[in-house]
């Protein structure tokens, strides 16, 4: 049986323990409960910060990725549409800049010209 005393013993003890925090928090309790607080809003604002940095990267991440994929799909476009033979949008953009030379020096000649 001294074992099972032993046991009653150390379970007494850990009783006594709890309370006599128990009792410590109560005395101190106000105070200690505030700097729990503190402490506790110290962490979230850290922690809001490190999670606003991280979505942050993610963003520019994503941001960058849109405008790779966008990149690489007009240089597949405009593959494409050589393989077929189909005008590409620089194709018509250099197009239309010489139409737009071409009609600047037929105005040119034509104004040069008096009508006879």
């Amino acid at each position: 049986m001294p074992i099972r005393g032993d046991l009653g013993e150390t379970g007494r003890s850990l009783w006594l323990a709890g309370l006599g925090a128990l009792a410590e928090v109560e005395r101190g309790g106000r105070a200690a409960f505030e700097e729990l607080v503190a402490r506790g809003r110290r962490v979230e604002t850290s922690q809001f910060r490190a999670l606003d940095r991280t979505v942050s990267r993610a963003a520019d991440g994503f941001e960058n990725l849109g405008e790779e994929m966008r990149e690489r799909l007009h240089e597949g476009l405009e593959a494409l549409l050589h393989r077929a033979h189909l005008p590409t949008r620089t194709d018509l953009q250099d197009l239309e800049a010489r139409l737009d030379r071409l009609a600047e020096r037929v105005e040119h000649l034509s104004a040069g010209r008096a009508p006879a």
